[in-house]
């Protein structure tokens, strides 16, 4: 596998200027908040995501993922059902926070498919829990980041 191809989408990725435009044009005009853990968390959304939840019939559920392998990485998945306990925002939004250890530190596996060797549920993973998370919905696919406050 190419060089380029194993840092695309990585921890190293340059984040494309075009997105970063889109993403000011289509801010985060939407939100609420929600208590995670012992922190509070604010949930925000565009307009494009809050018209395609409305659309749905079914919660969309957000996972925000800490993931911890040869570097940490921070993902947002978005799923329709899961088997682990959720925040519910609103009737639309679901949130989960989990921090995952890798099975072992692999580069190209990491790249590829971001095995789970375990989910850490320590106090100390809790108290990792961001502070924000922004969701939208552009070109037909879910998009998300989360983040801290200082």
């Amino acid at each position: 596998m190419a060089l380029a191809q194993l840092l695309h989408g990585s921890y190293f990725a340059i984040e494309n200027p075009i997105r970063l435009f889109d993403r000011w044009i289509n801010s985060y005009c939407h939100h609420s908040h929600a208590r995670l853990g012992e922190k509070e968390l604010l949930v925000k959304w565009s307009e494009r995501a809050d018209r395609a939840l409305t659309d749905r019939s079914e919660p969309l559920v957000v996972e925000m993922q800490l993931y911890f392998s040869c570097v940490v990485k921070k993902r947002v998945l978005f799923h329709d059902q899961v088997d682990f306990k959720l925040l519910v925002v609103s009737d639309r939004l679901h949130i989960a926070f989990r921090s995952i250890e890798a099975a072992k530190c692999d580069p190209e596996e990491f790249a590829r498919s971001y095995p789970i060797g375990r989910v850490l549920d320590s106090a100390a993973a809790a108290r990792m829990a961001p502070s924000w998370v922004g969701i939208d919905f552009r070109q037909g696919e879910w998009e998300g980041e989360f983040g801290y406050s200082v």
